[in-house]
């Protein structure tokens, strides 16, 4: 299995990752701005769009792939 997920645990770390992200950023952006955020994280964190974006025979698997090697190119790289 090449890529395997929790829907529960995702969407728990998606939500940790748009907290610290905000405390971040929270003195530095408008609220327009910081709802923006909150937009963006709650949409990626739709337990539907995961289940989709996990589903090897979905539509989306083929973005898994190519967000999965970015990153893991990043890490090689040393950029994250």
């Amino acid at each position: 299995v090449e890529f395997t997920f929790d829907k529960n645990v995702m969407m728990e770390l998606l939500a940790e990752c748009r907290d610290l992200l905000l405390k971040l950023v929270e003195k530095h952006l408008t609220p327009k701005s910081l709802d923006r955020i909150r937009h963006v994280f709650n949409h990626y964190s739709d337990p539907e769009l995961l289940t989709h974006l996990y589903d090897p025979q979905g539509t989306l698997w083929p973005n898994l792939r190519k967000i999965c090697g970015g990153l893991n190119r990043m890490i090689e790289e040393g950029k994250l």
